[in-house]
């Protein structure tokens, strides 16, 4: 250590130049090493909000789906109420499978 103190008495301020040169060559460093941090962090933000578009699209057609099952079991829920009717019934075997009632005649329009 003392022979470092001689030297840079005898030489003056060059210790203090060279000393300083390698604190240029290690903030040049840290700051490629920051900017390089960045570009990474602001490619990671990037993707992050590509999947979170991806994500909001997703939970708006999953809502759209909710919706619909929903609309389908009310229809569902009234079928069932209904089926405990004896003139739905009626109507729906009718309709649906071409019965008849004992007694009752059914026509068909054969010209169509």
């Amino acid at each position: 250590m003392r022979s470092a103190r001689d030297a840079a008495r005898r030489e003056g301020r060059a210790f203090a130049m060279t000393a300083a040169k390698p604190k240029k060559h290690v903030s040049l460093v840290a700051a490629l090493v920051v900017l390089i941090m960045l570009i990474v962090v602001g490619i990671q933000l990037l993707r992050m909000r590509e999947q979170l578009i991806a994500a909001r699209a997703e939970r708006a057609a999953l809502t759209e789906q909710v919706a619909k099952q929903e609309q389908e079991n009310r229809a569902l829920e009234a079928a069932l109420e209904r089926a405990e009717d004896p003139e739905y019934l009626q109507e729906l075997a009718r309709d649906e499978l071409g019965m008849v009632s004992p007694g009752q005649k059914d026509f068909y329009d054969v010209s169509n």
